[in-house]
C-alpha cells in the first residue's frame, strides 16, 4: 500500500473514531450524563463514596433502589454525617489539604458558608435545566425550589417542622396544634426546643419574621428547654421527661411512630410549616466520580422520591409521593431555599441570641 493510500485509510480510521465518539456523546444531556458516569466508575471499580445525613437504616434501601436503576454502579460506600463535628473537623482538613473521602456529600447549615468561601467545591457537569428537559420518561421533574439559582447544589429533602406531644402527658382536648400553644402558661417549662436553628425559614420569611422573633422571646419568658438534638427530643417526648416539643422535623418524629412503634407520641403540623431545604447535596472539588455524583443528585431529587419517602419519611412537601405530602396540604409554608440558605450563617447566630442561650467563648491563647 503506497503513502497516499495509508494517509487515506489513516483520515478514515480518524474519521470513523471522531464520528464514534461523537455518536457515543450524542443524544440528550441525561443520555450524556449517564455515559460519563459508566466511563469515570470504570476506572474506580464501579464504586462511588457518598456522605450524607441520613440513619444507615433509612439510607440502606435507598441506596439499593439507586443501584437497580442504575446497575452499572457495583458499589456504594456510604458514610453518615450529622451534627456539626464531623464539619468542623473536615473544614480543617480540607485547608491542611487532606480531603473527606466523600465524592458527594452534604454539609451542615452551620458550616455551609465557609466550605463554599474555602472552595470545596466543583460546578455540576451538565446543567440540571438541560438534564430536567431530558429526563427518563415517568420521572417526576426536578422541582425549581429544588436547585439552587447558582448551580452549587440540588436538595433532595424537605426538612418540615411542627409539633410533637405526648399523649399521656397532654389531653386530647389541650393537643397543641397551633404555634400559640408553645406559649401556653399551663406549659410554663415543660416545652422544649432544639438548641441547633430549626426555624430558619420563619427567620426569612418576611410574612413570618416579627411574629416567629416576638415567638422565641415569648418562649424563653414561658421559661422554655433547650436541648441540642432532635432524635433526643422525640425520646425525651416519648419517655414521659416533658409534655410538648416545638419545631421537630417530620423526618425525627415519624421514624419513631411508625418505624419504631412508639405509640405515645403524637405530630402535627401547625398552621404555617417552616420548610427548610435539606441534604443539600455538592460535589466536592476532589471527587473521583463527578458524573455520577450528578446523577444521584438527580435521581434522589426525581425518581427517588418514592423511596425516599417510603424508608426515610423524608421528601418534598409539594411531591404526592412523598410521606408528608398529604399532612402538608392547604397549610402556609415558609421556604428557606437556595436564597435564604446565603443567611443562615446570620440566623444561625441571631437564633441563640433570641433564645438566651450562652455562648462558650473560646479562651485566647497566651502568647
Amino acid at each position: 500500500m503506497n503513502i497516499e493510500n495509508k494517509l487515506l485509510v489513516g483520515v478514515s480510521v480518524m474519521s470513523l473514531i471522531l464520528l464514534s465518539n461523537h455518536a457515543a456523546m450524542a443524544g440528550s444531556a441525561f443520555e450524556q450524563l449517564v455515559e460519563k458516569s459508566k466511563s469515570e466508575l470504570v476506572k474506580v471499580g464501579g464504586k462511588i463514596n457518598i456522605g450524607l445525613d441520613w440513619k444507615k437504616g433509612d439510607a440502606g434501601p435507598v441506596m439499593a433502589a439507586f443501584k437497580k436503576d442504575f446497575p452499572f454502579i457495583k458499589e456504594i460506600k456510604y458514610a453518615r454525617e450529622t451534627g456539626v463535628g464531623p464539619f468542623g473537623r473536615y473544614l480543617i482538613s480540607i485547608k491542611q489539604g487532606q480531603n473527606p473521602p466523600h465524592d458527594i456529600m452534604h454539609v451542615a447549615s452551620e458550616f455551609q458558608d465557609q466550605y463554599l468561601k474555602a472552595g470545596a467545591f466543583q460546578k455540576p457537569m451538565f446543567d440540571y435545566k438541560a438534564l430536567n428537559a431530558s429526563l427518563p420518561s415517568g420521572w417526576p421533574k426536578l422541582h425549581k425550589n429544588a436547585l439552587d439559582p447558582k448551580g452549587d447544589f440540588v436538595s433532595t429533602t424537605g426538612n418540615a417542622r411542627g409539633i410533637i406531644w405526648n399523649t399521656k402527658l397532654v389531653a386530647a382536648s389541650k393537643a397543641p396544634t397551633t404555634w400559640a400553644s408553645c406559649l401556653d402558661p399551663a406549659w410554663k417549662g415543660k416545652v422544649l426546643i432544639d438548641a441547633r436553628n430549626k426555624l430558619q425559614a420563619f427567620q426569612y420569611d418576611p410574612n413570618q419574621r416579627p411574629r416567629h422573633i416576638a415567638w422565641l422571646k415569648k418562649l424563653v419568658d414561658n421559661d422554655v428547654m433547650i436541648i441540642r438534638g432532635q432524635g433526643s427530643i422525640v425520646r425525651k417526648i416519648a419517655g414521659g421527661e416533658f409534655p410538648i416539643a416545638c419545631g421537630i422535623n417530620y423526618h425525627t418524629a415519624y421514624r419513631s411512630i411508625e418505624r419504631s412503634g412508639v405509640k405515645n407520641v403524637k405530630f402535627t403540623f401547625a398552621e404555617s410549616i417552616p420548610l427548610e431545604l435539606g441534604t443539600r447535596l455538592y460535589i466536592p472539588k476532589w471527587s473521583r466520580t463527578p458524573a455520577t455524583a450528578q446523577l444521584f443528585a438527580l435521581w434522589a431529587a426525581t425518581e427517588g422520591q418514592e423511596p425516599l419517602g417510603k424508608f426515610a419519611y423524608r421528601g418534598f412537601t409539594w411531591n404526592p409521593k412523598a410521606h408528608k405530602y398529604a399532612a402538608s396540604q392547604g397549610k402556609y409554608i415558609s421556604l428557606c431555599g437556595a436564597e435564604c440558605a446565603t443567611g443562615w450563617t446570620k440566623f444561625n447566630k441571631e437564633y441563640p441570641k433570641l433564645l438566651k442561650i450562652p455562648v462558650v467563648k473560646e479562651k485566647k491563647k497566651k502568647k
